[in-house]
């Protein structure tokens, strides 16, 4: 295909910080087919760990470092001025098709796509019902309006799993035949690199089992009680039922050092260990004998698929999407009760009283992400989905 007949796509984040999303982006940056596609990077911010990472042939723009603050201030003009901005890129580089992740980009990608009659793939990766509530205090009702409208008028919608799918359908009222559902992709690759890798951070006590939870701390995480359920456990080792225990908490947020008292409350700080944002936690991962979600709810956790990658035993609870949502169809770890610490730490001592239940569990989970996450396909079908929404001669 020639140079000029390239479709140009615009893939679109607020910054390209260390989360999920951003890390999916920076595959499709990397693995379009650039005989096929020539891909741009717009964000809000130019930051994020994985700018270091991002092609060298891709061009980025980032609205923060053309504009400036305004002297005056006022409500929607910012967001006006993103729109004018992203609206005026699409015209500048004369781009083909948008592909946005997170609602904080459809709220400006949707009517600026619109405005300049370019056309777009938006992608809902967490329950909208329960995400846009926790993330937005102001404005709410404004936002649930603009993101249905420009959820409407995508030309195509894209969703993690089914359950998140069927939660933005009744929640934007839109009919359910216009998500399509494309599971995350796991670069495998990558996890079992890494993964045999020496772990740089805190060493692990030695004799004793290692938890690990991975993922922003934050209310919908739930860590608070794993950490009551932790605590539980530790009464037991004292009794000398079950064998001592760490639990690693991998991940930052608001809630730190709120959980950093819990612990210290309850008596097991020096059996907690609070290890920040980490950019590369396979290492340590594929050291610990269990991975705990205690997520209230979930889009798709990464977390759970690349613990099922480094053949980890996965504890997780049963929210309707996300690990819910795929351990009641394939039975390949344990499901609790949501906001249960006392499911929780029960879950756990059996992990280390019965072990063999959870240790058979390990290879088919490893083969279910090789079979249904893989990188290759997802990158495939985001493409056919691009050349299939532009119109090129």
């Amino acid at each position: 295909m020639a140079e000029t007949q390239r479709i140009k796509i615009l893939l679109c984040s607020s910054s390209m910080d260390g989360g999920g999303s951003e890390r999916q982006l920076l595959y499709l940056l990397r693995g379009l087919d650039r005989e096929r596609f020539e891909p741009y990077l717009y964000l809000l911010y130019e930051t994020g760990v994985l700018l270091e990472e991002v092609p060298a042939d891709v061009k980025r723009i980032a609205f923060w470092s053309d504009v400036r603050f305004p002297k005056l201030n006022w409500p929607g003009r910012i967001h006006r001025m993103q729109v004018n901005h992203m609206a005026s890129t699409l015209a500048r580089l004369k781009i083909d098709a948008v592909y946005d992740r997170l609602f904080h980009m459809t709220l400006v990608t949707g009517p600026a796509t619109r405005r300049m009659s370019v056309p777009r793939v938006s992608t809902i990766v967490s329950p909208p019902q329960f995400d846009l509530a926790r993330s937005e205090k102001r404005w709410i009702h404004w936002k649930k309006r603009a993101l249905r409208s420009a959820y409407a008028n995508a030309n195509a919608l894209l969703t993690v799993g089914a359950g998140t799918a069927d939660n933005a359908a009744e929640y934007y009222d839109l009919p359910r035949n216009r998500f399509q559902v494309m599971l995350s992709p796991i670069d495998i690759d990558r996890i079992d690199r890494e993964s045999n890798r020496s772990w740089s951070g805190a060493v692990l006590r030695p004799n004793r089992k290692h938890i690990v939870s991975i993922g922003r701390l934050s209310d919908e995480k739930g860590h608070r009680y794993l950490i009551q359920a932790f605590a539980k456990y530790t009464q037991w080792v004292a009794m000398e039922k079950v064998p001592a225990a760490d639990l690693h908490l991998v991940g930052d947020g608001v809630l730190r050092r709120e959980l950093e008292s819990l612990a210290a409350h309850l008596g097991i700080a020096d059996n907690v260990f609070f290890h920040g944002q980490v950019y590369s936690p396979f290492a340590l991962l594929r050291q610990c004998d269990l991975l705990c979600l205690p997520s209230l709810y979930e889009g798709m956790p990464n977390a759970l698929l690349e613990a099922m990658a480094c053949k980890v035993p996965v504890l997780a609870t049963n929210t309707a999407q996300g690990a819910g949502e795929l351990l009641r169809a394939n039975p390949l770890g344990t499901l609790v009760a949501k906001g249960n610490s006392d499911e929780l730490a029960d879950a756990i001592r059996n992990r280390f009283e019965y072990p063999a239940p959870w240790l058979a569990r390990i290879e088919p989970a490893r083969q279910y992400v090789e079979n249904h996450h893989s990188m290759e396909a997802w990158i495939d079908n985001i493409s056919q989905v691009l050349s299939r929404i532009v119109r090129k001669p």
